[in-house]
């Protein structure tokens, strides 16, 4: 660790108090449920980034992936899957939708949401968003390695109250929503949140004149509370979210470009999906994607309060996801291969929590969890126009492509996955408030996980030989147990600053690689082992200048052993155990009001990334594998930072205007999708600035605000990956082991103006 730069840092977050305006005003309070009790956030001793649904709402914060640009070492990577996301927490996080475990535990409203895919649409009616680092698994049902999202939306209240939003920007982009809430009887209420949203595509395909990209998305959450008794109550909710989308803009990489790939693309099929800027939102290539991403689940929240103060909860949920993907695999002007990948997820929860009822001496939370999975995941290949003649004729010969026309062209290669997934945790917590100012926290979790897996590919027309292997593997089967801890102690060095120290340990457990590959695996490398997380951390929480500010700061290491990784094989990404990395650094939260019309948020992050050990990792294009002891891994910017201002302004006649800019600067990082430490790959450093203007009414009941995001129009790749099927088209260069590259481009420069009424 650099530590000149985290001296820098730590002195920049503990601010000295000074004199200031007698007009100060206190911050806002935050409330957290990160310890399963609502606490000020300032009293939980963790590393915890949290906002409000107000202020969310305020700020034009619409998705998971915005939070990300506020909140720091906390990313989300996009891929050319758009449902293919990857939720990173100090630069670590799963890869997407394959059969691997979340390294970032996603939780709405208590329940565990098991896939990536199935959380990247809009946030609707959300009452706090709380980013937490480090392992979680003492206090949530499932494994949390790397930390965990716990959002919260609204629940519903006896008054009356509804909300109308509607709002239109540029891509002919368009949303609505509406919220009602209402009492049923004197011990019923209900709540409905919907929002709907939908524009074209951001990009130009040259190829075709088709615009790419576009997507809508649909959100609907419905909830009943129910009070039974003065000490009973249960809370059921049903929601539903769809997500229809084009393709992601991946851009064919100028720099990384070769004569060789344009010239044989050009032989091939007459051009090059080469175009004259790689940032320029236009692209040559067939892009035929499409994705259908739907997700439904019921959960039952029951509360029972004793006469001693004890709370039981438990927590019921069942929850669907289902995904139809289609992806153009080649990404060149030929009509290639398409691949459809088909997800089904249906899982089963139960929950179920014994609170003590806090302030006394010792404050308790015990806890089991059951869990159950079944997992599917059918994929198949179709070889379209161009990839029997003129492809397979120009690399394989004559006689292969007709061979490769006398079998069948659909489904020319499919695999069918099948996982089922049965997991059982107990865990608890307890805190020694030992006296007014120290306290001491010990937490266990055991965990068991069961999983039994089949995988199947086959190979209809020869030909998909050269790319797929045929292979079966069939009665895969993991047990995997585990303990894990934590162990905390906070001191109140005075009333408003609190310095905690903790260790820590996570786990996920291990699984199986779903995804075919150009050799079979076999069992021995379809199956992969467990990772371990030991994490340590020493912070600071201080509440200065009489309320008006919040100086978080946290210190952290944390070691993977047998951390789960991926390497490309040319088509697809095969999940290995990567050795052990560390990640270390700091993360730091300020947020200050000097005066009634200003606030300001501030975020930095510092990661300092080392492979400690890394023994055959994936080699570069072309190349052997590597020993990567020593490198930083992906996804690790060593420095983050985001900065938020916000100013409101009464006027004579009651209203209010408002006005607010952020900025998102984001140090230059490795973003490739393999872990193979391509220098290819590295993105350099970029800054996204975003801003708002608006009016509020005197009531407060109306405003209209204009949003304008990435104003700068900076250019910079989500994730950059090899050219697919690269060798055959001359993208590789064996010599010094190079490819062309692709990269998944961020949002460009877009514009949106929103009206909300509330009544």
């Amino acid at each position: 660790m650099k530590a000149g730069k985290l001296s820098a840092a730590v002195a920049a977050v503990l601010i000295c108090q000074g004199s200031m305006a007698q007009d100060q005003t206190a911050l806002e309070e935050i409330i957290v449920t990160a310890q399963k009790r609502a606490v000020n956030i300032q009293e939980v001793p963790i590393s915890i980034t949290a906002f409000s649904g107000d202020y969310l709402e305020e700020v034009g914060i619409e998705t998971i992936e915005d939070v990300a640009h506020m909140t720091p070492n906390f990313a989300i990577q996009k891929s050319a899957q758009l449902t293919n996301n990857r939720i990173n927490i100090r630069g670590v996080g799963s890869a997407g939708n394959n059969a691997i475990e979340p390294s970032v535990g996603v939780f709405i409203d208590g329940v565990y949401y098991p896939r990536p895919g199935s959380v990247i649409g809009q946030l609707v009616d959300i009452q706090s968003f709380e980013v937490l680092r480090g392992p979680q698994g003492t206090l949530f049902g499932r494994n949390t390695p790397m930390g965990a999202l716990n959002i919260t939306t609204r629940n519903p209240g006896q008054e009356t109250e509804g909300m109308i939003q509607v709002g239109a920007g540029d891509y002919d982009a368009y949303e609505i929503g509406a919220m009602y809430n209402t009492a049923l009887s004197d011990s019923t209420a209900a709540r409905v949140a919907i929002k709907y949203s939908d524009r074209e595509g951001y990009a130009k395909n040259i190829l075709d004149g088709e615009d790419v990209g576009a997507r809508d998305d649909l959100v609907l959450r419905a909830k009943v509370m129910f009070d039974l008794s003065d000490n009973l109550s249960m809370l059921v909710t049903a929601d539903y979210a769809e997500i229809n989308s084009g393709a992601s803009i991946i851009e064919h990489l100028n720099s990384t470009s070769s004569a060789a790939f344009e010239g044989r693309n050009t032989a091939f099929f007459g051009d090059s999906p080469a175009t004259e800027d790689s940032y320029d939102w236009k692209i040559n290539q067939v892009t035929d994607d499409n994705l259908n991403d739907e997700q439904k689940g019921l959960s039952f929240d029951i509360n029972y309060e004793f006469a001693n103060g004890l709370a039981l909860r438990s927590i019921t949920a069942y929850r669907d996801w289902e995904a139809n993907a289609s992806i153009s695999q080649a990404r060149v002007v030929g009509d290639l291969l398409t691949g459809h990948d088909h997800y089904q997820t249906d899982t089963l929860s139960q929950e179920i929590q014994l609170l003590s009822p806090g302030g006394e001496t010792v404050d308790w939370m015990t806890g089991i969890f059951y869990y159950q999975e079944d997992y599917d995941i059918y994929s198949t290949t179709d070889l379209e126009p161009d990839f029997c003649a003129p492809f397979i004729a120009a690399i394989a010969g004559p006689a292969n492509a007709g061979a490769c026309q006398a079998f069948t062209q659909v489904d020319a290669g499919f695999s069918d996955f099948t996982q089922e997934l049965k997991s059982m945790a107990v865990f608890g917590q307890a805190t020694w408030n030992i006296s007014e100012t120290w306290a001491a926290t010990l937490g266990v979790r055991w965990t068991n996980d069961k999983k039994d897996g089949d995988f199947v590919a086959h190979v209809a027309n020869p030909i998909m030989g050269l790319f797929r292997a045929p292979e079966s593997v069939l009665g895969m089967e993991r047990d995997d147990s585990k303990t894990t801890g934590f162990a905390n102690i906070n001191w109140f060095a005075a009333e408003d600053i609190m310095v905690f120290a903790t260790l820590s340990s996570g786990y996920k457990s291990g699984g199986f690689n779903n995804a075919g590959s150009s050799t079979a695996l076999g069992e021995e490398r379809r199956v992969f082992d467990p990772e371990n997380a030991t994490n340590m951390e020493l912070g600071v929480k201080a509440t200065l200048l009489d309320g008006t500010m919040r100086a978080n700061a946290t210190l952290f290491r944390t070691d993977l052993d047998d951390f789960q990784d991926r390497a490309f094989d040319g088509l697809s990404f095969i999940v290995l155990n990567a050795g052990e990395v560390r990640q270390q650094g700091l993360e730091a939260d300020i947020s200050w009001a000097p005066i009634d019309q200003l606030r300001l948020v501030v975020g930095i992050g510092y990661l300092d990334s080392e492979y400690l050990s890394f023994e055959g990792a994936p080699g570069l294009p072309g190349g052997p594998t590597q020993d990567l002891k020593g490198e930083r891994r992906v996804s690790s910017p060593e420095w983050q930072t985001s900065i938020a201002a916000d100013w409101s302004q009464p006027l004579a006649n009651g209203m209010e205007w408002f006005v607010g800019g952020a900025w998102n600067w984001v140090d230059e990082q490795n973003v490739g999708t393999s872990s193979n430490n391509n220098p290819q790959s590295l993105q350099d450093a970029y800054s996204v600035v975003n801003a708002r203007v608006g009016l509020r009414s005197a009531s407060g009941d109306w405003d209209v605000t204009l949003f304008g995001n990435n104003l700068t129009e900076e250019d910079h790749c989500l994730s950059i990956f090899d050219q697919p099927l690269g060798a055959a088209l001359g993208a590789l260069n064996p010599a010094d082991n190079t490819m062309v590259q692709r990269c998944a481009l961020g949002a460009p420069q877009t514009w949106k103006l929103i009206g909300s009424y509330r009544f």
